[in-house]
């Protein structure tokens, strides 16, 4: 029986002999993962998406390799306009199981197949991150002008019409904020925030139960749009009675004649009347609002480059100062240090001048004890001690019985070379020749 951790041999405890972990609670774990990933898949079948993030997410807590759990949550984060944070799980997926059998690798060759849609993704986070920094600091008009934007070109993007509905609730425009809603909850039909929101709008479950059936209606691939269309009908009613009058005094058969003219003018000063009540109520405060939506969007336009050119103004200038203050502290580090090494060379030369002699003996002597105790880490310290305060052949010598001991043929054929270069009279010669012949 293999590991499900690591695949080595379980032994007959139930613990794997390479990781130690117990097979029992691995194989738990993974029939856990398992359940909240077919939780999570039926979740999403039914398109209540942030359901089925909770569920793959304690899937793979349970499991981080379980694979098939990691791409469905990919999709799900792509579903909702989250192009990065899908790319990352399907990345994570291919590190745990690479080659064409995981279909991670088509996902992420779809998404780098198109190099300006992957950049545009990249940007959208950073457009967010503005927009709601505009509505932190009560630019709304920014904050619109900003999600517009996004959502004209990420219809699916779940937390731009969070944000938006946000804003409109704020603005006292609730029509507009259920309308954004509705959005949400037709591409994550149990979206709590969402939710939320339409309950404190004073929604009650059996209304946001219907506003969910009519989102299905919603194409949520087209473009998000929210212009005004308050243009009504007006309707001008003329009412005129005509009574007829019976004059008891006129003969029959007789007709008064009737003025036509005057009708005539009425119907020309009514044509006038109503021409000049269309343009002064449809035509005019169509064009003045069209024209004053288009310098105010100008001017905010303006207003926010300039406040990203002085945002990154200071960002440039506080980066600067940083890199000033730390090559200022870089260099002093560098001169305390060079003085401590200084004192360090000063204060061994006079350690080292006064010194016993016999130290050096005594050093060779104590290398040998940690060779024949094995213990060949001390003797190779004693040696290089011995060698900092008199180079001789004694020390050598040990040092290259110690690192043959410690397994480091390399340094111990170092130390016998300097030995015999140095020393080619010395009594241990003839012991090392025959390794150094090798």
């Amino acid at each position: 029986m293999e590991c499900l951790n690591c695949g080595a041999p379980v032994l007959e405890n139930g613990h794997c002999s390479n990781c130690g972990m117990s097979h029992r609670l691995l194989a738990k774990a993974y029939n856990t993962s398992g359940y909240y990933y077919n939780l999570g898949l039926d979740r999403a079948s039914v398109r209540d998406l942030t359901g089925a993030i909770d569920a793959l997410n304690l899937a793979l807590k349970y499991n981080k390799q379980n694979i098939n759990a990691r791409n469905l949550l990919g999709l799900i984060y792509y579903e909702m306009g989250e192009t990065i944070l899908g790319l990352t799980q399907w990345v994570m997926s291919s590190n745990y199981l690479p080659g064409d059998g995981n279909i991670a690798q088509y996902y992420i060759r779809q998404v780098q197949s198109d190099p300006v849609e992957l950049e545009e993704a990249n940007q959208l986070a950073k457009q967010f991150n503005q927009a709601l920094m505009h509505a932190r600091q009560g630019t709304k008009d920014l904050a619109f002008i900003q999600l517009k934007r996004i959502l004209s070109g990420y219809p699916h993007f779940v937390k731009g019409y969070l944000l938006l509905a946000l804003l409109y609730m704020d603005n006292g425009n609730p029509d507009k904020a259920k309308k954004a809603l509705k959005r949400v909850l037709r591409i994550d039909k149990n979206n709590t925030l969402a939710v939320k929101y339409l309950k404190e709008m004073g929604m009650t479950p059996r209304d946001i139960i219907g506003l969910k059936e009519s989102s299905t209606r919603i194409d949520v691939d087209s473009a998000y749009t929210d212009e005004d269309q308050l243009r009504s009908d007006i309707k001008t009613f003329f009412e005129n009675d005509i009574d007829d009058v019976e004059d008891p005094d006129s003969s029959v058969g007789s007709y008064e004649e009737i003025n036509h003219n005057k009708f005539n003018l009425l119907y020309v000063s009514v044509g006038l009347i109503l021409g000049i009540l269309s343009f002064w109520l449809l035509i005019l405060p169509t064009k003045l609002n069209s024209a004053n939506k288009e310098n105010r969007e100008l001017q905010l336009t303006y207003s926010d480059e300039i406040s990203q050119k002085n945002v990154t103004i200071s960002d440039l200038e506080s980066q600067l100062s940083t890199l000033q203050k730390q090559a200022a502290d870089k260099e002093a580090e560098e001169k305390e240090a060079a003085d401590q090494k200084q004192d360090s060379k000063e204060a061994f030369q006079v350690i080292k001048d006064n010194i016993p002699n016999t130290a050096y003996e005594t050093l060779c002597t104590e290398a040998q004890k940690a060779i024949t105790e094995e213990d060949f880490e001390k003797a190779i310290n004693m040696c290089n001690v011995a060698l900092q305060l008199q180079e001789g052949e004694d020390a050598y010598y040990y040092l290259g019985k110690a690192y043959l001991g410690n397994q480091d043929e390399e340094k111990a054929k170092a130390a016998f070379v300097k030995l015999k270069d140095s020393y080619p009279e010395s009594s241990h010669i003839e012991e090392i020749s025959d390794y150094l012949s090798e």
